[in-house]
Order: structure tokens, then sequence, then C-alpha cells
């Protein structure tokens, strides 16, 4: 439970990556989409984002999805996916979300800290931050591959506090995945939801607030929520 006392700000803030800086959630929708076009069917938007995204099983619950696929097709299905990923993943897709670049100016203003944690590879998360220019406001980078266990598992939240030399405790986050806040929070950290367009149909409310994106971010969100038993 929350407390609405007035909270100390917090001593540094981690974000998710894919959905949350930059607006790759709606090219693996597009991907994903093409897929079952290909295969005579429709991928809801709905469907898409509660089965797949942000999920550590995505691919093989997407796969499920589509008509008599047969589990003996993943192999080909992945490869396909693979190669429409390589279509949609691109600059022409791919867009930094509005309010991301100047949070993180003012976060450096501030001088918080800031660090990303992704489930993706920590390689395709500095290809981004390198293409919008927005990693020289970034302290730290901690991708999936470099931890034991992906989102919903702590471990990237764990590695990112603690290569921020900041107990979890006295960090915000910001997701916008189910999978992500139950990361951050199992990390002891205090986490607003930032849906995207796709996945606002989900339910959010386990996050300890949940805002419209990025530029409605305000003091009072980059404090740790004070809670009471």
């Amino acid at each position: 439970m929350t407390d609405t006392a007035t909270p100390a700000p917090a001593e540094a803030v981690i974000f998710d990556h894919d959905g949350v800086l930059i607006d790759s959630v709606r090219s693996d929708f597009l991907a994903c989409s093409a897929l079952f076009a290909e295969h005579g069917a429709e991928l809801p938007a709905q469907v898409w984002a509660r089965e797949v995204c942000g999920r550590p099983d995505a691919y093989p619950r997407l796969f499920a999805l589509l008509p008599d696929p047969g589990p003996g097709k993943h192999p080909e299905l992945k490869q396909r996916l693979g190669r429409l990923w390589e279509r949609y993943m691109t600059p022409e897709h791919i867009r930094l979300l509005p309010g991301a670049g100047e949070l993180l100016a003012r976060l450096r203003d501030e001088g918080l800290p800031v660090a990303v944690a992704s489930a993706a590879d920590a390689a395709w998360v500095r290809r981004w931050l390198d293409h919008f220019r927005i990693a020289e406001y970034v302290d730290v980078v901690v991708g999936g591959d470099e931890v034991d266990g992906r989102k919903p598992d702590p471990a990237v939240y764990l590695e990112a506090a603690a290569r921020l030399g900041v107990p979890p405790a006295r960090c915000v986050a910001f997701e916008d995945s189910l999978t992500g806040i139950r990361a951050a929070q199992a990390a002891g950290i205090t986490v607003t939801a930032v849906p995207t367009e796709l996945t606002r149909s989900l339910d959010h409310s386990a996050a300890d607030r949940v805002l419209p994106g990025l530029w409605a971010v305000g003091a009072e969100h980059l404090a740790p929520a004070v809670r009471t038993p």
C-alpha cells in the first residue's frame, strides 16, 4: 500500500528501453502481423499485447496462435519472423518516444544517474541510444544477455542498480510491459508504467504509478513510493 507522505527524491532512475525510450513495440507488432498475413490470418492488437508483448516465451506463444502451425514448423516460423524484423526494425519504422530526450536531458541537469535495464541484448540498446543521440545521458546499460534471467526475473534491474551504486529502494523505474513491471518490483524498485498505444488495453494497475508517457513525468514521479504495511 502506498502512503500519501512526501517521499525523499530518488537517487537514480532506471528505464526500460523498447516501448519506453523507443517505439520498437509497433515494429514488432507489424512484423508479427505480417507473419500472420502470410498464413491468411489476422493478429488482433489486443491479443498480441496480452499474449506476446514483453513475455520471455513470446514467440512460441505467437506461433501457437497461428492456424495449425505444428511445433515442427517453429524453427521455420522463427526464421521467417527474423526476416520480417529486418524489414520493420529499422530507422524508418522506429522512433524516439515523446518526452524521452527531454526527460533524459532534465535528469542529467538535475544530477541524477541514469541506467537502461532491458530484456533485449545490450548491443541492441546501445545501437538505438547512439542512433537517437541520447547515449550521453545514460550512465549504465544492462542487457538481458548480461544477466542470468530475463524479465520478469529482477536480475537486470538488480544489476543496473549495483552498477550505479544505488540501493534498489532508492531507485525509480519506468516500464511499459507487465513483465517489466514485475521485474522492477521484484527488485524492490518503485515503478511507473508508461504504456504504449498498443499496450494501453492491458491492466497496468500493479505498477506504483501509471502515466500516459514520459512527457508527463513530474518531480513527484522521481521519488520512491512510500508504503505502509
